[in-house]
């Protein structure tokens, strides 16, 4: 799979999640954030911030001498375009193991597994009309 999932690396996820987490930010706020965890510099920050302004999964507005980041993709969508592309490009169009893996790696609650079945049901309704 390389080093990047749907266009992002793994570092890019980590600021990604902290702007989903937050909702919007400035790159000092963000790097504060990361700081923790990562040991981020400011200028690391900035650098992938400006990077995914200019891959489309960030906006950046000006607010007096500072920029404000937003998401310009949500969580759900990037996921959605991980999960695109793993079936895609990785397992060649076939959902299955990725569905099998998913479901071997952690036990699913009761709850859990009567959503899954529910979604197979209402697919299984769908496909049926």
């Amino acid at each position: 799979m390389g080093k990047s999932i749907a266009g992002l690396g793994k570092a890019e996820w980590a600021v990604m999640q902290a702007l989903w987490n937050r909702g919007r930010g400035t790159a000092s706020e963000l790097q504060r954030d990361l700081a923790e965890q990562r040991g981020w510099a400011y200028s690391t920050v900035k650098t992938m911030l400006d990077r995914l302004v200019e891959k489309g999964y960030v906006k950046a507005r000006r607010v007096g001498n500072v920029y404000e980041y937003s998401p310009k993709v949500g969580r759900q969508s990037a996921v959605t375009r991980v999960v695109d592309e793993i079936v895609e490009r990785v397992l060649e169009g076939a959902w299955a193991p990725l569905v099998s893996r998913l479901i071997s790696q952690r036990r699913l609650s009761p709850q859990e597994i009567a959503e899954l079945r529910g979604m197979l049901d209402q697919y299984q309704d769908e496909a049926d009309a």
